[in-house]
């Protein structure tokens, strides 16, 4: 069973969609559908509606129906007590719609009309917006973000996608903070560089100090911020506060102010 969740604090929605094809052949199948939802809810303090993609989703034939029903009722009471206010499906098996006590609608728009949602993410091909993952290290005080794919940063949209997710991860945040990028899967070109220093400079009315990244996609490629050669040595950088530590990813990278 993989579950990828994405939060949108702002409107507060937390969207599920099951990755793979997935048949619940009993109530041991809901629960652990519940430990991931239980996981993805800790970083949660308010109500929230959810978003379920069901479209990967079915019922076993000879599946105990009855059974998988109250493991759902169950799971709806426990949700409803961590702040759920409503969920809602969209692409459901009318099988497995039978059993779910949650409403169920044909697309995502629906589900969302449903759900209230007023403002929708844009979405670029191949999904941009859930290639990007950060990691919040509160003792450090850094934010570090890493692309679960291949990503080329190109347009002046995809630069407003990562400006909102960051947006978002910052509901997090109420001190000074520094943003560690992963390179080895980026690439930015170069018409899109004032469009990302645009969005620094927004994040700079947020306390944001200072940005860096390590392990360039490419050994010559340039970023629109200082780049170093391991992850270590960037995040040393950070830690001595202004210290540096180890050399620089490669000459052509834009050095730091």
């Amino acid at each position: 069973m993989k579950i990828q969740f994405e939060h949108d604090y702002q409107n507060k929605i937390m969207t599920q969609a099951f990755t793979e094809s997935f048949t619940i052949k009993s109530d041991q199948d809901v629960q652990a559908w519940r430990q991931l939802w239980m996981d993805a809810l800790k970083s949660w303090h308010s109500p929230y509606k959810s978003v379920i993609d069901g479209r990967n989703l079915s019922i076993a034939s000879d599946a105990n129906k009855e059974q998988i029903k109250s493991a759902f009722v169950r799971l709806e009471k426990l949700m409803s007590g961590f702040f759920l206010k409503k969920a809602v499906f969209f692409g459901l098996d009318p099988e497995l719609a039978a059993v779910v006590p949650f409403d169920s609608f044909v697309d995502e728009d629906a589900a969302m009309d449903a759900a209230g949602v007023r403002t929708r993410v844009a979405r670029e091909p191949g999904d941009f917006r859930s290639s990007i993952q950060f990691q919040n290290h509160f003792r450090q005080h850094v934010v570090e973000m890493n692309f679960g794919a291949d990503t080329v940063i190109d347009t002046k949209e995809k630069v407003q996608i990562l400006r909102s997710k960051m947006t978002n991860n910052l509901m997090h945040w109420h001190s000074a903070w520094s943003l560690l990028i992963d390179c080895s899967q980026l690439e930015i070109k170069e018409e899109c560089f004032p469009e990302f220093e645009s969005m620094v400079r927004f994040m700079k009315g947020f306390f944001l100090k200072e940005v860096l990244g390590y392990q360039p996609k490419v050994k010559d490629l340039v970023y629109p911020f200082k780049v170093y050669r391991a992850r270590h040595n960037a995040a040393g950088r950070l830690e001595a506060e202004g210290l540096f530590s180890g050399e620089d990813a490669n000459c052509k990278t834009r050095k730091a102010d």
